[in-house]
């Protein structure tokens, strides 16, 4: 449990960092995720609306 934790803090540590450090990679790579949830959500959607 405290190793998960520790991995759980290090990894928004390091996410912050990353977006303290590098703004604009930071803001297109959470436009890229996003734009890839919109389009597997508009995927699924269509999917389910053919069956």
């Amino acid at each position: 449990m405290f190793l998960r934790r520790c991995g759980f803090a290090a990894f928004w540590l390091v996410l912050a960092l990353f977006a303290l450090n590098h703004p604009a990679n930071a803001a297109h790579a959470v436009q890229a995720i996003f734009s890839g949830l919109a389009l597997l959500a508009d995927a699924l959607s269509r999917f389910v609306t053919a069956f």
